[in-house]
C-alpha cells in the first residue's frame, strides 16, 4: 500500500500547532504520522477566526448603538450560543433570550448580572461597560 495519503508538513512556517495523521503503511496497518497544519489548514483555521472576529464587533457595535444588551457581546467574545450560555449561567434559555435586550438588561438585578459574569469569567462592572 502507498504510505502518506495524507501529507504531513514539517516546517514549523504553516502553524504552531502539531496534527495527528493516519496512512495506511506497509502490510496494511494505521501508522501515524505527525506534523504541522498544512496551508489550506492554517487558511481554513485563518477564515473561521475572521468570521468570528466580524460577529464579535457586530455585536459589539449593536451594544454601542444600544440595539443589544452586553450579554449579546460578550456571548459571542466568548464563542458561546444562548444554550450554552443557558447551561453555563443557570438561567434559563428564554430568560437569557429575554436578557438580550438592553431595556431588559438595565433592569437586571445583582445576583442575575454575577450569574452572567461568572459565565463569562468578568466582574459585573465589565459586564455593565464594553469597551468603546
Amino acid at each position: 500500500m502507498e504510505e502518506n495519503l495524507n501529507p504531513v508538513y514539517k516546517d514549523k512556517a504553516y502553524g504552531q500547532h502539531r496534527e495527528l495523521s493516519y496512512s495506511y503503511g506497509d502490510g496494511g496497518t494505521f501508522e501515524k504520522t505527525v506534523g504541522f497544519h498544512g496551508e489550506a489548514d492554517r487558511l481554513i483555521l485563518q477564515q473561521a477566526w475572521d468570521l468570528f472576529h466580524e460577529r464579535i464587533e457586530e455585536a459589539r457595535q449593536r451594544v454601542l448603538a444600544g440595539k443589544a444588551s452586553p450579554v449579546v457581546y460578550f456571548m459571542e467574545k466568548n464563542l458561546l450560543d444562548p444554550m450554552n450560555l443557558s447551561m453555563m449561567a443557570g438561567i434559563s434559555l428564554w430568560r437569557v433570550k429575554w436578557h438580550f435586550k438592553p431595556g431588559v438588561f438595565k433592569r437586571l438585578n445583582d445576583k442575575t448580572l454575577q450569574k452572567y459574569a461568572e459565565a463569562f469569567n468578568i466582574t459585573v462592572d465589565q459586564l455593565r461597560k464594553i469597551e468603546s
